[in-house]
Parts: C-alpha cells; sequence; structure tokens
C-alpha cells in the first residue's frame, strides 16, 4: 500500500514565497521590454503570457514555469528508466492548462541541479510527441486522491545557458519555427532512446 503524502499548507505558503525563478523570467522580459501577464497566483491558467509581434499580428505566447530544486528520490529515476541527473518531474494538470494555447505554448524547467545550463525549454508540441512517463501518486488535500505526474527526459527539450538564451528561443519560435514544426511530414523530434519505424 503506498503511503498517502499530505500536501501541508505551509508548503503552499513556501512555494509561493519562494518566487525567485518567476521574478527572474518576468525581470527579463522586463528589461527587454515585452509585453507579458503575470498568473502565476492562478490554478487555471499558465504563469505567463507573453504578448509578440509575428508575421504582422499580435500573438499571444502561454509559458508555465517549473523548478527542479533538488535530486528526485531514486524510484522516480527507476520508473522514469532514466539517469535521475536527466529527469524533470511536473504534474500534468500543469500542462493541461498549456493546451488552450496551442501551438503558441511553452513549458520552461529551471534545473537547480544543472547550474552549467540550468533551463529546459518544451514546445507544446514537444511534449504531444516525445516518450514519457505518466505516474500518480496518493496525495491528501481536503480528502484522498491521486495526483498525476509525468516524467520527462531534460534531453527532449532545448537545453539553454540562460534566461536570454530563453527568451531570443521563444521569439524564434513565434516568428518562424513553430510553423516549421506544424507543416512538417515526417515525426517530430529526435528523441533519445526512441526509433521510429518506417513502414
Amino acid at each position: 500500500m503506498p503511503t498517502i503524502y499530505e500536501r501541508k499548507p505551509e508548503y503552499w505558503t513556501r512555494d509561493l514565497a519562494d518566487r525567485a525563478f518567476e521574478s527572474a523570467v518576468m525581470a527579463s522580459l522586463g528589461e527587454l521590454g515585452w509585453e507579458f501577464q503575470d498568473n502565476t497566483t492562478s490554478h487555471d491558467r499558465p504563469d505567463l503570457y507573453i504578448f509578440r509581434q509575428a508575421r504582422g499580428e499580435r500573438v499571444r505566447l502561454a509559458l508555465e514555469l517549473k523548478e527542479k530544486r533538488q535530486h528526485y528520490r531514486d524510484r522516480w529515476a527507476e520508473l522514469a528508466g532514466l539517469p535521475e541527473a536527466e529527469l524533470l518531474v511536473v504534474d500534468e494538470v500543469a500542462l493541461r492548462k498549456l493546451v488552450a494555447w496551442a501551438p503558441r505554448a511553452h513549458l520552461l524547467f529551471w534545473d537547480d541541479t544543472r547550474p552549467d545550463r540550468p533551463y529546459v525549454l518544451f514546445s507544446i508540441i514537444d511534449l504531444l510527441c516525445m516518450p514519457k512517463v505518466r505516474v500518480q501518486r496518493p496525495i491528501t488535500l481536503n480528502s484522498p486522491l491521486l495526483k498525476a505526474k509525468w516524467l520527462l527526459d531534460r534531453r527532449h527539450g532545448q537545453i539553454l545557458p540562460d534566461l536570454n538564451a530563453v527568451l531570443a528561443t521563444l521569439d524564434r519560435y513565434v516568428a518562424q519555427d513553430m510553423w516549421d514544426d506544424m507543416r512538417r511530414l515526417k515525426a517530430h523530434g529526435d528523441f533519445v532512446g526512441e526509433k521510429v519505424e518506417t513502414l
């Protein structure tokens, strides 16, 4: 019988208080003069909307922000079939919030365990197409529930050294790369450990 993990109120308070990553992203957007909307206190919307001009029109990009603050337990890496250093874990419900904003929707991880290249960016198309492991674990909020998690390989995203590189990648994506991804006929991505068979 799995142990039920109880999410205590003080955990939420701590998470909301420690917003260094979110603040750094918004500071970088501000330095570039990019228009954005902060949704980080919302449970129903992606953390940020970013507004850009692309092909002569104003477009909205949705960005969900997640952190890996410490190494995961061995069991997570075992279930994922990955070295722990390549593992990222995200709540499925957080990713569902991006669906309405596809294809201009991204997940950005800040991996504090990898200070050399800490930022990992996934487009919604990457998240749709790449190999992944889904698990769920018991938690207690007001009553016992199951919470779904995705176990991701960080090598399947774009690994970037700093926020300037992240924002340049997003800008290029809405201007051109998104259209390439949408129109490509062959299988999307060259993902570690995956072989796409030709019939």
